[in-house]
């Protein structure tokens, strides 16, 4: 019986890697990682409405007075301001909700200091 306990519950031994490396995340609290998140969220949401406002300006300007497609131009730039409105909202919203969870300035962790280019 004991023969058998050895077998089935033997000594079980790991392997340590030398080589790895820690990842030091400057994340203290809940309030950091909603800042970071949020901040890249939004800074999508910045690039995204820049590029609308752009390709709305195209149109706009491509549509050689056609009234029709001058209204669709007209339309796409008012739901991109509209969309700006929006993202700045957010930041304000953003704001707000730091404070309240107890964030720090330290919370209003950028991309650039995370990620190292």
């Amino acid at each position: 019986m004991n023969q058998l306990k050895d077998i089935l519950v033997g000594t079980v031994q790991a392997a340590t890697a030398t080589n790895v490396q820690r990842i030091n995340l400057p994340f203290n609290n809940l309030a950091d990682v909603f800042g970071f998140l949020i901040n890249v969220v939004l800074g999508v949401g910045i690039a995204v409405t820049i590029v609308f406002l752009i390709l709305g300006g195209i149109q706009y300007i491509t549509a050689k007075g056609d009234q029709k497609a001058a209204g669709a131009a007209r339309e796409a730039l008012t739901n991109a301001v509209i969309g700006f409105i929006v993202v700045i909202g957010a930041f304000t919203i953003r704001l707000i909700l730091i404070n309240v969870i107890g964030g720090t300035k330290e919370s209003n962790l950028q991309i650039g200091n995370i990620v190292r280019f």
